[in-house]
């Protein structure tokens, strides 16, 4: 759910694309020569007593395509030569300057239509260039500042927070945020927006305007969410839909109250024990019920606790061998960075998911977010 960039920067996507060019560019004038050579052998040793030399226009032509205009012209006066070389002999002298300056001028006249017909194309694709690259600066700066509307991890007595998110693609559709509700109490929240595309990543800032507004007010997260999903009917369409899990941490009291809205279990990990938990009660999909209906849930906390919330970017990505990072690799590698601070998991997690995919490009947003209870 989210809007692809490339694997690579631009600078190297740039290069990547002129070394194609390049490459391209170097067939095609093999090609050319290949078939002056083929015309020329065909005309000299295969065909008798007829000229075939109107078919030197077709490499000129493809010359005009890809060459500069004094090249294709050199290539033209080669053909014209081949063309009397190779030919059929003419009767008479001024016959033979005749054909010759009518072969010569059917070929630059061919040549010098193509040539500009391939400079138009290039304007067309230099003016595709400039606007892509006006699109990917615009873009860029949409992402800067939808990075900018994601919270730091708030400062809580007795609980350490972290978060991070990487999307696939320039913008992405994934959201986390934290809303400090009083001195003792924070509310941690993650969504993924359906779809894929500008669309998908424009409702992450509105979703982000309308927490901030009512987290507060409201009696608790199943009162959050059902809000939050009246508003989301009234300004999406029914094609669009978010997943969403909302917490609020009371760390005095050791308690966590959650209501969540079709996203991925997150994972509860008592560290003391080595139990792991899915947090599975859930409510529907937001933004397509008429009348959804979401309930709060209560569990006590312990000391060492650690509490993952994450979106399907994590899970779901493959590998090489089309296999899925999954959520028991996810669950062992919690387990063994159990002593270490939330930043640093979330940093694990974010390498491992990356070192798990290799070459395989990443295909959804990645958003982790980790909850430690000291």
């Amino acid at each position: 759910m989210a809007f692809k960039k490339s694997s690579k920067n631009t600078d190297e996507y740039k290069r990547l694309v002129q070394s194609e060019e390049d490459k391209t560019t170097g067939w095609l004038n093999t090609v050319v020569f290949l078939a002056i050579a083929a015309v020329a052998y065909t005309d000299w040793i295969v065909v008798a007593n007829v000229s075939l030399g109107y078919l030197y226009v077709l490499p000129i032509a493809l010359s005009a395509l890809v060459n500069t205009l004094p090249l294709t012209i050199a290539l033209a006066v080669l053909c014209t030569i081949l063309q009397d070389l190779f030919g059929p002999a003419s009767e008479s002298l001024p016959l033979r300057v005749a054909h010759i300056a009518l072969a010569i001028v059917s070929f630059l006249i061919v040549g010098f239509l193509v040539t500009l017909i391939a400079r138009q194309r290039g304007r067309l694709a230099a003016e595709v260039r400039r606007q892509r690259d006006e699109y990917e600066r615009d873009l860029t700066l949409a992402s800067q500042v939808q990075r900018q509307v994601l919270s730091k991890p708030p400062i809580v007595p007795g609980l350490e927070l972290a978060a991070a998110m990487q999307t696939a693609r320039l913008l992405g559709g994934d959201y986390y945020d934290f809303f400090q509700i009083s001195d003792s109490i924070v509310d941690v929240v993650i969504a993924d927006v359906s779809g894929k595309g500008a669309a998908a990543s424009l409702l992450m800032p509105s979703l982000a305007v309308a927490l901030r507004l009512r987290a507060r007010e409201l009696s608790g997260p199943a009162a959050i969410l059902k809000d939050l999903d009246v508003c989301l009917k009234q300004i999406t369409n029914p094609a669009t839909f978010v997943t969403m899990f909302y917490a609020r941490f009371n760390p005095t009291l050791r308690t966590l109250q959650y209501a969540c809205g079709g996203h991925n279990p997150p994972l509860l990990l008592r560290t003391s024990t080595g139990e792991s938990i899915l947090l599975e009660e859930s409510g529907p999909i937001m933004g397509i019920l008429p009348d959804a209906q979401f309930f709060d849930t209560l569990i006590p906390l312990e000391t060492g606790d650690i509490l993952t919330l994450y979106t399907d970017g994590v899970t779901e990505q493959e590998n090489e061998r089309e296999e899925q990072f999954s959520l028991e690799r996810l669950t062992k590698l919690i387990l063994s960075k159990e002593a270490e601070s939330a930043t640093a998991i979330v940093a694990d997690i974010s390498e491992a998911v990356s070192t798990f995919a290799g070459a395989t490009e990443q295909t959804d947003d990645l958003t982790v977010v980790i909850a430690k209870l000291l």
